[in-house]
């Protein structure tokens, strides 16, 4: 049995319980124990049931996210670039298509009279950025890990992703969500990592998270954060 468990839970002993059972809540796992089950037996039942808590967990955090506001792409507002919030410029100008610029802030160029549709011309431009930034932020993390396992993706594409943060193809294609510019720098290289390591292994076993583990010894912290910011990322970009 894994000596630790990537998810927040808490344990409740319940003279009640006939049986061991997994309930998610908003701010973690519990894991209702009965009184004839030992404390070892009832970790080894959350580790079997990971997949289904992170899964559940990640649902219930989506359904929360869903009551926060959407990102608006205005002039005084802030992007959560690299994990922190820095200021947003938008204006008009006189070219023909819209632009966007980082030096510490990010500055968003419209063309000009284009106000009435100002945030989808705003993402859009914001989204083509993040594809270029994210792809050769990407191409340096695999190359600073790809050599020790033989682990070579045949490509590296940006997309749009409605509810995962990467995936690899059965040609060993890497797909990144374009959000993860928006997470911090480690969630990122955890995400480029994670779809590395499905070129070696397609599941999600022992020795898929023992090969993670051997790129990034802290993984676990980037999993985490995902599960508790990642709903709300999503939401704030629909």
């Amino acid at each position: 049995m894994p000596v630790s468990f990537s998810l927040p839970y808490r344990i409740r002993h319940s003279k009640r319980a006939k049986h061991l059972r997994l309930v998610a809540r908003p701010e973690g796992i519990e894991l209702v124990v009965p009184p004839a089950i030992s404390e070892d037996r009832a970790l080894a039942f959350l580790h079997q049931h990971r997949d289904w808590a992170e899964r559940k967990l990640s649902e219930m955090r989506s359904m929360t996210a869903r009551s926060q506001p959407l990102q608006r792409l205005e002039n005084g507002s802030t992007l959560p670039f690299q994990g922190r919030e820095v200021p947003l410029l938008v204006r008009e100008h006189a070219g023909r298509r819209p632009q966007v610029q980082y030096d510490g802030r990010f500055l968003v160029s419209v063309p000009a009279g284009s106000s009435g549709n100002l945030q989808r011309l705003a993402l859009s431009a914001l989204f083509d950025w993040a594809k270029a930034w994210i792809r050769e932020q990407a191409e340096a993390i695999v190359q600073r890990h790809a050599n020790r396992f033989r682990l070579y993706p045949r490509q590296i594409r940006v997309k749009r992703m409605s509810s995962r943060w990467g995936s690899c193809g059965p040609r060993n294609d890497i797909n990144l969500n374009w959000l993860l510019a928006f997470a911090p720098p480690s969630v990122l290289e955890y995400v480029v990592i994670h779809e590395l390591c499905h070129i070696r292994h397609r599941n999600h076993s022992a020795d898929f998270w023992q090969l993670v583990a051997q790129h990034l010894p802290g993984y676990s912290a980037e999993r985490q954060w995902l599960r508790r910011n990642g709903a709300a990322l999503l939401r704030r970009f629909e």
